[in-house]
């Protein structure tokens, strides 16, 4: 049976129950922007009756409040309560590090007896060199008396290679096992540090007070909110030019430092936000009256003072993390989507497999989903500030899903190309994003004249006069489209007059929000060239200096 929030919160504790220790794991974990929600599954076999089930080693972080328990199994239990007892990492500690100091003994005694191995076979060897040494001097010196047969010394021989040889492969022996030994004490020296560094640790022990009915199965549902927990979205653009097509690849940056790991659980990241301040704006009345003499200043009460925490908070709300430019990663093979759910206020985006981000605060990058989008490409060009003509791709969101803001590692085809922020893009909004610059479209352009000449009868004007030529060429064998940009000075004085002359090639379109600035839209067939001609004067009273001419 599932319980309800109700139950579990409100509902009086069982005084004689008895303890249950059971282990858990996490199961499932949904990401926030500045916290997560961890799900924890244990199970265990009830014993029917009151039970007061322990959940050891959680962490501390948790926040108290969000706890919230759910459980199902053939016990036919109901939960009546929960709680949260802090351990210090003294207590919980202290049996795993006695065991782990007598592994570590015991290894260090093997270590010993080893060592004394090695001793003992260095000094057989030794020996054996010894007797043959001195066996030889005597020999030498009683040759006279008796003489060694050719056995006697063929005997001696084999027994002194014989004996050397065993000690020193009783020597290697010894020493192999020692060097296996060595990675094993190395490894029982970290465990052991890692434990005595727990005990400055403090966890938590999540306390379940159950009633079975009758004895059998239970699988108990902990969860519980803890912060230091983010997640961002992350892009990878792939344009395919040949087919018209931009791939989105959407991607999740999870870090977490909760101080536990999440191993093998089903992760989910939400657009929600949990933590943000719930408010609904108001404004009081602005009253107009007569200037009046200020009081004297006094110090504000603690009463009147605005609160820090307050002012803290606004600042966390609108305070934006700057984003981390993601490494670009190519995959080579088809990757599945996540299962993406809307909700009204938010979407929650589900892992398509199980996965690990550990407690220390590195990212890990889960990918999500793949959009291609239908695109059209063009090439834009701004000759008068740089001559090149870069390709951009300009789609329209037909995923049914808001794309999220972030940056994007761009490619062209497999080609990294560079880096780009994606705008948040609605459904049915368009998303453009640049790919480089295009060599095989060559745009140059040209002040052909720049003539200045004085004109008026009675009051003299200055009049500069230009003729601007700017040639696109197609070296493609298909066609393309290119858009040019280019402006006429726009005058902020009444003095200076501005005029676009005859012969001048018109616009395909004029921005309101930029004067001036005049948009040209080419169709180039292969191997095509086009020129765009613009032509205009700027009139001035004679010895009035202009800023702003070409």
């Amino acid at each position: 049976m599932r319980p309800s929030l109700a139950a579990v919160l409100l509902l009086p504790g069982l005084a004689s129950a008895a303890d249950l220790e059971a282990r858990s794991r996490i199961d499932a974990v949904t990401v926030y922007q500045s916290s997560a929600r961890v799900t924890r599954v244990a199970k265990v076999d009830l014993p029917a009756g009151d039970v007061r089930l322990l959940l050891h080693g959680i962490t501390d972080r948790l926040v108290d409040d969000s706890l919230r328990v759910q459980g199902t199994g053939s016990a036919r239990a109901r939960v009546f309560g929960v709680s949260v007892d802090r351990v210090t990492g003294v207590e919980a500690a202290a049996g795993e590090a006695r065991a782990a100091q007598e592994r570590l003994d015991r290894l260090q005694d093997q270590d010993r007896a080893l060592e004394d191995q090695q001793k003992g076979a260095a000094t057989r060897r030794d020996f054996v060199d010894s007797l043959r040494s001195t066996y030889s001097e005597e020999r030498a010196r009683n040759m006279a008396v008796r003489g060694v047969s050719s056995r006697e010394w063929a005997d001696m021989v084999a027994f002194v290679a014989r004996e050397r040889e065993a000690a020193a492969a009783d020597l290697r022996k010894a020493e192999v096992a020692r060097r296996d030994l060595a990675k094993r004490i190395q490894a029982a020296k970290a465990d052991l540090a890692k434990l005595q560094a727990k005990r400055s640790e403090t966890t938590s022990t999540v306390a379940v007070e159950l009633r079975a009915e009758q004895a059998g199965s239970f699988e108990v549902q902990v969860s519980y909110v803890v912060p230091s927990a983010s997640w961002r979205p992350v892009w990878d653009a792939r344009l395919a030019a040949e087919k018209q097509v931009m791939a989105l690849s959407l991607h999740a940056s999870v870090e977490q430092a909760t101080g536990e790991d999440w191993s093998d659980v089903r992760l989910a990241v939400s657009t929600a936000q949990p933590a943000r301040s719930l408010y609904v704006p108001e404004l009081s009345p602005r009253w107009l009256e007569k200037p009046r003499p200020r009081p004297m200043a006094y110090a504000a009460s603690p009463a009147q003072a605005p609160m820090a925490g307050e002012v803290g908070r606004a600042k966390a709300v609108r305070k934006a993390d700057m984003p981390e430019e993601a490494e670009a990663k190519l995959e080579a093979i088809e990757a599945p989507s996540a299962e993406i759910a809307e909700g009204l206020l938010s979407a929650t985006f589900t892992a398509p497999r199980r996965e690990s981000v550990d407690g220390a605060g590195r990212a890990r990058k889960i990918h999500l989903a793949e959009l291609p989008l239908q695109a059209e490409l063009t090439r834009v060009a701004a000759p008068r500030q740089d001559a090149s003509a870069f390709l951009t791709a300009k789609a329209t969101n037909g995923t049914g899903t808001a794309l999220l803001p972030g940056p994007a590692s761009v490619f062209l085809g497999d080609e990294f190309v560079g880096r780009a922020a994606l705008p948040l893009t609605p459904p049915g909004g368009e998303v453009k994003l640049a790919f480089g610059a295009d060599d095989r479209v060559k745009i140059e352009r040209k002040v052909l004249e720049r003539k200045h000449e004085t004109s008026g009868l009675f009051t003299k004007d200055d009049v500069i006069v230009y003729r601007i030529r700017t040639t696109v060429k197609n070296l493609y064998a298909a066609p393309v489209s290119v858009r040019v940009l280019d402006l006429v000075p726009v005058s902020r004085e009444e003095e200076v007059k501005v005029k676009v002359l005859d012969g001048s090639t018109p616009p395909s379109e004029e921005d309101p929000m930029k004067p001036g600035v005049r948009a040209y839209a080419l169709a180039l067939q292969p191997r095509e060239e086009k020129a765009i001609e613009l032509r205009y004067e700027v009139r001035f009273p004679k010895g009035m200096a202009v800023s702003g001419l070409e």
